[in-house]
């Protein structure tokens, strides 16, 4: 059985590589975001087709243009986790 460190350690990094993975995508759909809540407050249009389509939009076309460093990045992170799966397994 895996001591209590141990599997801090494995969620911590887990979770790190989570929050690197998806920040760069919530910071684009976000920023997205602002400006179009910016243009219907100063042009009054409330129509929600409006707000939700260029957000999905921008969402697809940053996972379609990051997804390449994202498979990439968790790779590596596989790698290193099964490299280092020996002393997980003491």
């Amino acid at each position: 059985m895996m001591p209590a460190d141990q599997i801090v350690t494995l969620a911590r990094t887990t979770l790190q590589e989570v929050a690197v993975l998806t920040i760069p995508i919530l910071v684009i759909v976000v920023g997205i975001s602002l400006l179009i809540n910016i243009v219907q407050v100063l042009t009054s249009l409330q129509e929600i087709t409006i707000s939700t389509v260029p957000r999905l939009f921008a969402t697809g076309a940053a996972l379609f243009f990051l997804m390449p460093w994202m498979w990439r990045h968790l790779g590596q992170f596989t790698v290193r986790t099964l490299a280092d799966l020996q002393q997980y397994l003491r």
